[in-house]
């Protein structure tokens, strides 16, 4: 576990997640301002991004096993190997491009604008944006794998940073097409230029800084290709169950509520996925920051080494959820004031019922990147995908009773119940001589319970006080929680290491 390698990946993750809230900041004001009908229009537009999304799931699949089994391989010195996989696993991709672009003209012979019920785009104009998201996504497999495959010899960083560059000039693009009031068929077009753009880019970059890692679709096989498709559906199944659980709501509330409250229900989660990047620094596999060394360190078998590191990133994690998550309930009248203008009010049940799921995944999520980094998915992928089925299934008759707040709580109390399995496999992952303790954990779950229990009553008054007395109490309760938690998950252990790292690393210099 190298510190330098660590660092630079948290300056990459912290770019990565700027931009996430740079998109998320930007895109809906920008609607609600230059479109009339601007919620609905929002509503629409995440409504067709929603119905193709899940079409990425086989990205994430082939992309992460891939990735994974390139970097475990060249670790180990099996080179031929490592390429072997690389390559196979771009003819798959390439196979999946061609289906997408045959396939996906599908479209323009189904009633689109029908079936997700649109009311401010025609169907030609719906049927050729979701063509070209389509592919969009299908290019996105191969720009994500030339990327990710800087890890393969610890250089993951400059990967991010050109994945980062493509992000930023496709968010320029889309400010600047919304503000022109553009069709949505031009604001999907200026997405897939971008990723067209800086995936060239990408393969020029791989060429002359890592001629190694270049692709070659000799070295691979369509035998190595099956060989690689079981545990890559895996972590296709993985995906697809993140597909039911941020795509999925957005399509089934299109349907049963319609575009209004679509709107609603994504800008509340919007505010803390914003909030949460701070969370997906430290803990999930997006960012990268531990994933890497995760891998890295299984490949070599160093069990000491990876049993730190989990020690470390959990308190990391237990200390940020619910400075993270209670700090940004109590900010949403503002956020919201300001944010959105006034445009629409502060929804306090739903805030508090999305900042309890936020704090849930912020966990949740830490512990699976441990079995998806190591390869170690396959009992979790099927598990996780049934549930969310079942989870968005049985959100149907609840909506239409208690609308979004009912579809929060549904979805709630499957993430609970997801997050105990985790941290059971989590358990398993490690050899008995390096076990994991859990009791940090433990004392996590009385400290998040009591700190919502007292929470919850001025995100409730909240919407009566001004917004400068709302403020003051959201910082002055976030900084409490901060102080407890310093004390409570041990970190002042982590600064005194990390402290004395620096000072050795300084010595040496």
């Amino acid at each position: 576990m190298r510190l330098k390698r660590i660092l630079q990946l948290l300056l990459t993750a912290f770019l990565s997640q700027g931009l996430t809230v740079l998109t998320q900041l930007l895109v809906p004001p920008f609607f609600f301002k230059f479109y009339g009908a601007g919620v609905e229009m929002y509503g629409e537009w995440i409504a067709l991004s929603a119905s193709v999304n899940y079409l990425g799931t086989l990205n994430y699949g082939v992309q992460t096993y891939a990735n994974n089994q390139m970097t475990i391989l060249y670790t180990r010195g099996d080179t031929p190997g490592a390429k072997a996989v690389q390559a196979s696993a771009f003819r798959l991709l390439l196979l999946f491009l061609t289906i997408f672009a045959v396939g996906g003209l599908a479209v323009f012979v189904l009633p689109v604008a029908s079936l997700l019920k649109l009311r401010h785009v025609n169907a030609s104009a719906a049927a050729i944006t979701l063509y070209l998201l389509i592919l969009q996504i299908g290019i996105s497999m191969f720009f994500g794998l030339l990327t990710n495959s800087y890890m393969a010899v610890g250089r993951l960083h400059r990967g991010n940073y050109i994945s980062s560059a493509q992000r930023f000039v496709s968010i320029v693009g889309m400010a600047v097409a919304i503000a022109l009031r553009s069709s949505f068929v031009v604001l999907a077009a200026v997405q897939l230029m971008a990723l067209v753009v800086f995936t060239v880019y990408a393969l020029l970059d791989l060429r002359r800084t890592e001629p190694a890692l270049v692709p070659s679709l000799a070295d691979g096989s369509w035998a190595e290709v099956g060989r690689m498709i079981k545990p890559s559906g895996h972590f296709g199944l993985i995906a697809m169950a993140g597909f039911l659980t941020w795509q999925g709501p957005v399509i089934v509330i299109q349907r049963v509520l319609g575009p209004g409250m679509v709107a609603v229900f994504a800008l509340v989660r919007v505010v803390f996925q914003m909030s949460r990047q701070i969370l997906s620094v430290a803990s999930t596999m997006d960012s990268g920051v531990i994933g890497q060394d995760i891998t890295l360190l299984v490949g070599k078998a160093d069990w000491t080494e990876l049993r730190r590191l989990y020690d470390l990133s959990e308190r990391v994690v237990l200390f940020l959820i619910p400075v993270v998550s209670i700090g940004s309930l109590l900010m949403c009248p503002f956020l919201f004031q300001v944010w959105l203008h006034g445009r629409m009010p502060y929804q306090p049940v739903l805030c508090i019922e999305m900042a309890i799921v936020s704090a849930v995944l912020g966990l949740k999520e830490h512990k699976t990147q441990f079995q998806s980094s190591s390869n170690e998915h396959e009992k979790l992928s099927t598990r996780i995908l049934i549930g969310y089925a079942v989870m968005l299934t049985a959100s149907v008759p609840i909506m239409k009773t208690w609308g979004v707040a009912g579809f929060i709580v549904t979805w709630l109390t499957w993430e609970i119940i997801q997050t105990a399995y985790v941290v059971r496999l989590n358990r398993k992952l490690f050899p008995e001589d390096h076990s994991i303790d859990n009791g940090l954990l433990q004392r996590f779950n009385v400290f998040i319970v009591v700190a919502f229990a007292i929470g919850i009553f001025p995100a409730l008054w909240d919407a009566h006080w001004s917004l400068p007395a709302s403020v003051a109490v959201a910082l002055g309760y976030t900084a409490a929680l901060a102080i407890a938690g310093y004390f409570a998950f041990q970190m002042d252990d982590l600064r005194v290491l990390l402290a004395g790292r620096i000072r050795r690393r300084a010595g040496a210099v």
